[in-house]
């Protein structure tokens, strides 16, 4: 069931234009929402929220107008990059804010509460105040304020932004797993990669205020060397993070081992047996070889050249295929002269258990 819907909006300022945007938006679907600076992400986010109101076109939620809605009326939940927290409140007090007194005093809302805690891991926060909080932890307690008022629609620009790279990496995956199993349609606007990643199952580019491509995650990376937005295929095709799913078989002391296709990969981290990770592996850690070596490295995968790029001076990426998934190692100019590197050539690939960064996490019940 479609959760939101955007219909022909549109939003005139002076020098810049956006719409007529059409979207739809799924119960329970995370939809990321990517494009330049300045190209109206977070206008669109207003217009949803009513922080702004359009020229026209028309916003539904759950089938129902809401365009003329005030604010409090519309049920939408927004998070911004600096989370707005009231610091003479403790954790608990700045959660529970926004509900009305009926709600707090039944018993179902606070085991709701108290679970919503638990699966965010902030439960030992509740007595503390914001300012002895960490960036991370105040973006968990603004999400939380949100989700127990049980909004119909998540709005969340940008979050992350100011956080450090390991409390992203950390807070993404549990951002995933929360907003899916509360299952509120959300749309969440970033410019960083490894979001569309880790977080989204659509994805939609805004440039120049015009959706320019919507389209599932999954379907993009099966045809990333054919997509229609230039700013989606520099982002996916760029070669800054190679993206693997796969299911993990085993997990041992601190190694995982997954299967993509037909091969077995091992990555750092334990993970539960028969859940899909997601993983981004840098172009510059794999190494390429010729022959089959004996190495220290844990992943060795057999692969076709589909194509050498020139990256910049000196640089080359080169374009790899393995069985159905696509990866890119990118070494110098002198190394592939060396390796007398062809398209079509088989290559081994090489990278370590170190290398990969998981970004996502599916756990099947």
């Amino acid at each position: 069931m479609v959760g939101l819907s955007l219909v022909n909006l549109t939003k005139k300022f002076l020098g810049f234009s956006l719409g007529p945007l059409n979207l739809k938006v799924d119960d329970g679907e995370i939809l990321v929402m990517i494009g330049p600076s300045g190209s109206g992400k977070t206008t669109v986010l207003n217009l949803i929220s009513g922080l702004l109101k359009p020229d026209s076109g028309s916003i539904l939620v759950d089938e129902i107008d809401i365009t003329t809605l005030p604010v409090e009326s519309r049920k939408i939940g927004y998070t911004f990059q600096n989370p707005s927290l009231f610091p003479h409140l403790n954790v608990y007090d700045n959660i529970v804010f926004g509900l009305t007194k009926k709600s707090r005093s039944r018993e179902d809302s606070d085991l709701e509460i108290k679970k919503l805690l638990e699966d965010l891991e902030i439960s030992h926060l509740t007595d503390r105040y914001i300012d002895g909080l960490s960036g991370g932890e105040m973006q968990k307690v603004s999400l939380a304020r949100m989700l127990v008022t049980k909004p119909k629609i998540m709005l969340m620009d940008e979050p992350l932004a100011h956080l450090d790279t390991l409390t992203k990496r950390k807070l993404r995956l549990e951002l995933r797993r929360v907003l899916r199993r509360q299952g509120v349609p959300t749309i969440y606007v970033t410019h960083f990669e490894d979001d569309v990643y880790g977080l989204a199952d659509s994805v939609s580019v805004l440039q120049n205020g015009v959706i320019e491509h919507t389209a599932r995650l999954e379907s993009i990376l099966k045809y990333q060397d054919n997509l229609s937005s230039p700013f989606l295929s520099n982002i996916i095709s760029s070669g800054g993070g190679n993206y693997l799913e796969g299911n993990v078989v085993k997990s041992k002391d601190g190694v995982t081992t997954f299967k993509i296709g037909s091969h077995l990969l091992e990555t750092l981290g334990d993970y539960s047996i028969g859940c899909k990770v997601g993983i981004l592996v840098r172009p510059e850690d794999i190494i390429l070889s010729k022959e089959m070596v004996k190495t220290s490295a844990r992943n060795i995968v057999k692969a076709k050249v589909a194509k050498v790029s020139t990256k910049n001076a000196g640089i080359v990426d080169v374009h790899l295929i393995i069985d159905t998934f696509h990866i890119i190692s990118r070494i110098t100019e002198e190394a592939r002269t060396d390796l007398q590197i062809m398209e079509d050539d088989y290559l081994f690939a090489i990278f370590k258990a170190s290398s990969p960064q998981v970004v996502r996490e599916e756990q099947y019940h």
